[in-house]
């Protein structure tokens, strides 16, 4: 089974909490104020969701989904959240032992990888409790 890192599975459960408005399965989450507000920043920044008008920002209820959750991706996720799934080919263009072959092969796997994310809608996630501990 893929395991999903604990801020991976927070932001699901936020995304989850905000399309059905009434189950709260974020609140499993123990994080910090700040790390709260990081996580809504990265997922409006992201355009996963939005912060409605004359809301604070920082809590749940304050923001709604740009897109309805069928259309978000495991991808999308990441992207909005994980900084290091933006992997950057000048890393390898800079180094002089990768040659064309190398990045035409790295470039494949990205685009399978994508793909492949790009494929687990969020919708048909569920969170379990057994989730939570790892």
């Amino acid at each position: 089974m893929l395991s999903i890192h604990t801020r991976t599975q927070t932001a699901i459960a936020v995304l989850h909490d905000l399309s059905s408005s009434n189950v709260l399965q974020s609140v499993n989450y123990l994080l910090s104020e700040g790390e709260w507000k990081s996580l809504f920043d990265e997922l409006e920044e992201g355009q996963l969701i939005r912060l409605l008008p004359q809301k604070e920002p920082g809590t749940l209820f304050s923001y709604e989904l740009c897109r309805s959750l069928s259309e978000i991706s495991l991808l999308d996720v990441l992207q909005a959240i994980d900084k290091s799934t933006r992997i950057s080919m000048s890393t390898f263009k800079r180094n002089s032992t990768f040659n064309t072959q190398i990045t035409s092969k790295i470039n494949i796997l990205k685009q399978i990888a994508r793909a492949s994310l790009e494929e687990v809608k969020i919708s048909e996630y569920s969170i379990n409790k057994t989730d939570l501990s790892s």
